[in-house]
């Protein structure tokens, strides 16, 4: 198994609802992806864990992103997987292949959800399985940044979102 590198930075597969103020807002709490990977019983010895922001995607901007890039530069691992809200993942996916993967030989796979993990009907699981598959299984010699969110798994430039159904799809070309 490879050493990996787990980054949370937010978006909705990270967000709770606390009964505790009514319902209406939310708060991102602990990476989820650790309950995710304990619930499937993952080797959860071989992944470091840390957080950039708690944010909605959305609000992501500019000082997250190259935070994000330099926490990506700086692993030591060469596998590094990033939760991330669906929004904005593809403007995240490529800031960081513009100062990451061309000069490291990295493979970083962003992926979210549509619902929150602890909702009942939930993607979180089934995307969190893809990308962690994708890092798996990628060589190091087609490093890069990745997307793995519905079903598809592509290089960031060559996945695209419908903006009328919210689902994302490989660009044929």
């Amino acid at each position: 198994m490879h050493r990996i590198l787990a980054i949370q930075t937010g978006g909705t597969i990270d967000k709770c609802y606390p009964r505790s103020i009514g319902g209406y807002a939310f708060e991102i709490g602990a990476p989820v992806f650790e309950k995710v990977f304990a619930r499937c019983r993952v080797n959860l010895a071989d992944i470091r864990a840390i957080s950039v922001c708690k944010k909605d995607s959305q609000d992501i901007d500019e000082t997250d992103r190259h935070e994000l890039a330099n926490e990506c530069l700086r692993a030591e691992e060469n596998r590094i997987l990033i939760s991330h809200g669906t929004d904005t993942i593809l403007e995240t996916a490529e800031y960081l292949a513009d100062r990451v993967e061309a000069t490291e030989g990295k493979v970083i796979v962003l992926t979210g959800s549509f619902l929150p993990e602890s909702f009942k009907d939930s993607d979180a699981d089934f995307n969190f399985g893809m990308a962690f598959a994708t890092l798996q299984l990628t060589p190091l010699d087609q490093a890069g940044v990745y997307v793995a969110v519905d079903g598809c798994i592509a290089l960031w430039n060559q996945m695209n979102r419908d903006l009328q159904s919210g689902k994302f799809h490989i660009v044929t070309r």
